[in-house]
């Protein structure tokens, strides 16, 4: 992997972590392995990945069937798209879908291989994934798959990646020398942590997110050590921050160095309370609100309408889970298994819904889904409509996934859930919902009065990690009308 180090393009700067990677498709070493040389004009689509696999042929010829299974499009594939026969454009999948008039929002699981095998192509994307996990763990639990990075002396050496028999990285061998994978800057993210692309990176001296320039609002490269904004004091602006040595918000997550609040503390009472080893600290009595409030309306079902309930639920990383709060987030599970083909990160392999349900934890800001909560609505006692919702602070809250059974579909369900979501939250004092929106759904979010963020709005939300999917569009909805405006 060709790789600029800060050494070679600014001699004053002395951090070894921050790296300029170059784009993946440009590489003569892909990430999986893969030696032969890449080729720039290939792209790299969910359709490229499936040839490259020999999981699907160029130029092979499918359709997008409706619920009756009739074909409504055909057109054959290529790396780029589907190349549809009536106008002989190209679409992405989810372009495809609604060129096919359809609304089912399941592009892949809808488009079908027309050579009489009866495949669809999330059953390829499936196949993918068995291949991949058996390829990753060995009888023996020995190192599988090489991936590329840097080296701390600029020349690219292969990482071996021990894999456990539960299918997850563990540890990180280098050149005979082993450590945590999360904690060493060699491990960095590929990809951006806003954008989800890849490219040119800087990366954090702390933690393994990276970032584009203009993505997280710099214009320059920035001398010295750089660390990002969740690694940064909410006080100061700076960085490190060491173990012992801050306090974290319980609620929001924000860190804040000891020796700031300390300083804090002559203009501000409710600092005094700060204790750098108390687990339910909180930052400001807005953040304990909230928190206390999200407690006392968890796990207490909402009658909504006639037979419809409405319910927060909130998971303890499933170990300490009761029965009956398994059960629903298992059932919240299978309905985002029924409304999303596929839900696998496509850098780590993992299954993204599933964490966020279960709220599962990282180091990598990115794949770190501490604080989300699930939002069931159920129709007598059936479970219709299921959203993810993290409330960050007073400022903000995300609803990153939101799906709806097939046979509760076109009822209301979501409008409903929707619609509680946001009375709630407005009780709890929260300002703005955001969420990303894949393009063929667009329309709908909008007629429930979201609308779509301009970079300016991005940009003052870069202290949150937000989950974002690449190919979406952020949007937001306001929820607290500032009371000085008059209409």
């Amino acid at each position: 992997m060709t790789v600029k180090t800060i050494a070679s393009l600014c001699p004053d700067r002395k951090g070894k972590c921050i790296k300029l990677l170059k784009k993946l498709n440009k590489n003569s070493v892909r990430i999986h392995g893969d030696t032969r040389p890449s080729n720039p004009n290939k792209a790299n689509t969910a359709l490229s990945v499936l040839i490259d696999k020999n999981l699907i042929l160029p130029m092979a010829r499918v359709f997008y069937r409706n619920k009756a299974g009739d074909p409504l499009k055909k057109g054959r594939i290529s790396r780029q798209g589907i190349i549809c026969d009536c106008c002989l454009k190209t679409f992405s999948l989810t372009a495809f879908e609604p060129h096919a008039g359809s609304t089912n929002h399941r592009p892949a699981a809808n488009i079908m291989l027309d050579d009489g095998s009866g495949r669809s192509l999330s059953n390829c994307h499936n196949q993918l994934d068995d291949s991949t996990a058996k390829n990753m763990v060995s009888p023996n639990n020995k190192v599988s798959t090489p991936k590329i990075r840097v080296s701390p002396n600029n020349k690219v050496s292969t990482l071996k990646i021990r894999v456990s028999p539960n299918n997850k990285v563990s540890k990180v061998q280098i050149k005979g020398k082993s450590s945590s994978c999360e904690k060493r800057p060699e491990d960095s993210d590929v990809v951006c942590s806003v954008c989800i692309e890849g490219g040119e990176l800087i990366v954090c001296e702390e933690c393994p997110a990276a970032f584009h320039l203009k993505c997280i609002g710099l214009q320059q490269i920035p001398k010295g050590y750089w660390f990002c904004p969740s690694c940064c004091c909410r006080i100061c602006g700076g960085g490190p921050l060491v173990e012992g040595c801050y306090a974290t918000c319980r609620q929001c997550d924000r860190k804040f160095h000891s020796i700031c609040l300390k300083m804090k503390t002559k203009s501000s009472d409710y600092w005094k309370n700060c204790d750098t080893g108390n687990v339910n600290w909180f930052c400001s009595q807005s953040c304990e609100n909230l928190f206390c409030g999200l407690e006392k309306l968890t796990g207490n079902p909402i009658q909504v309408k006639e037979n419809l309930k409405w319910t927060l639920l909130k998971s303890n990383n499933g170990d300490s889970d009761h029965d009956d709060k398994k059960k629903k987030l298992s059932a919240s599970l299978d309905v985002m298994h029924e409304c999303f083909h596929s839900s696998r990160d496509f850098y780590t392999g993992r299954d993204v819904a599933e964490d966020v349900i279960f709220g599962r934890e990282s180091k990598l800001k990115r794949v770190d889904f501490k604080g989300f909560h699930t939002v069931i609505l159920e129709k007598k006692g059936c479970l219709a409509t299921v959203a993810t919702v993290r409330v960050h602070d007073q400022r903000l809250a995300e609803m990153p996934l939101a799906a709806t059974r097939f046979s509760h579909r076109r009822r209301g369900m979501c409008r409903a859930l929707v619609d509680e979501l946001e009375k709630q939250l407005r009780e709890l004092g929260v300002e703005k919902l955001v969420l990303p929106a894949a393009p063929s759904a667009l329309k709908t979010w909008t007629k429930l009065g979201f609308s779509k963020m301009t970079d300016e709005d991005k940009l003052s939300l870069l202290r949150y990690s937000l989950l974002d999917f690449k190919g979406t569009i952020m949007c937001q909805k306001m929820l607290k009308t500032d009371p000085m405006v008059i209409l």
